[in-house]
């Protein structure tokens, strides 16, 4: 199947590693012309040549905190400025913390929102105006499935993912007469280093073995196992291309068909 993405050219936030890494990689080897953004720098231009090595593409790396107006501005500036347009922004870019609600201070909240929760909203904005000139393009979201599954551990993430999905819903139905298509995948657990990390804390946490604890974890699933950060970018791709051209306003989660409930 022919996605018709080559020469694309296509945002990722958050691709210096784990799922926005594996979908700037997916973009990449569907020949989309593949822009790279995080904050770290190092990280983000080590990411780029190892997707340079295994697709034969030639990524793109803008280091920029897109917690920061400035900084969303700046890095849509440049990628437009290099290439004339975007056609495609996938907004991966942060992670927010949990805790205990009684307990997490002020601060954290505002922080991890500025990044997830206004980091998306201000770069589809910046887009967006780009994208109207330009007869069209994509957004994709990448909202977790907390959007859906309240955890008390979890609020700060849950709002915020809950948010985006009515922001997604939202801005389709401002962005459709311009040809602007904007959707969401929603992933539950993926094998991220995040997602290591997280699973060895709580691993002690619960008296486990990791490779005890991962395997519980896991027999949660239908399938019996989580998700690959593949299976999110092979889904990422597809919403991109000229494949999925009636496809806008919706939230496709991927989970393995964890989620209980008739409303996915």
């Amino acid at each position: 199947m022919d996605l018709e993405l080559k020469d694309k050219i296509a945002l990722v936030t958050g691709a210096s590693r784990g799922i926005g890494r594996a979908i700037a990689r997916g973009l990449a080897a569907e020949g989309a012309r593949v822009v790279l953004c995080a904050r770290d720098k190092a990280t983000l231009e080590t990411a780029a040549a190892e997707i340079a090595r295994e697709t034969r593409a030639e990524p793109v790396s803008v280091a920029g905190d897109l917690s920061r107006l400035e900084d969303v501005e700046r890095v849509v500036r440049e990628v437009h400025g290099r290439f004339g347009r975007i056609d495609i922004l996938v907004n991966n870019a942060g992670a927010i913390r949990g805790g205990d609600f009684f307990t997490i201070p002020d601060a954290q909240w505002a922080d991890d929102w500025s990044l997830k929760l206004l980091g998306y909203i201000r770069m589809a904005r910046a887009v967006v105006d780009l994208m109207r000139t330009q007869g069209g393009g994509r957004i994709i979201n990448i909202v977790g499935a907390a959007a859906r599954n309240p955890s008390a551990g979890y609020l700060p993430g849950g709002v915020a993912n809950a948010g985006l999905v009515n922001f997604t819903k939202g801005l389709a139905d401002l962005a459709a007469p311009h040809g602007i298509l904007v959707t969401a995948v929603s992933p539950a657990a993926t094998a991220t280093e995040r997602w290591e990390r997280l699973m060895a804390q709580q691993a002690t946490v619960s008296g486990k073995s990791l490779e005890e604890y991962r395997a519980e974890v896991a027999r949660t699933y239908p399938l019996r196992r989580i998700a690959r950060p593949e299976d999110v970018a092979d889904l990422v791709c597809f919403l991109a291309s000229a494949r999925a051209s009636f496809l806008t306003g919706i939230c496709i989660t991927v989970d393995g068909g964890a989620t209980r409930g008739v409303y996915l």
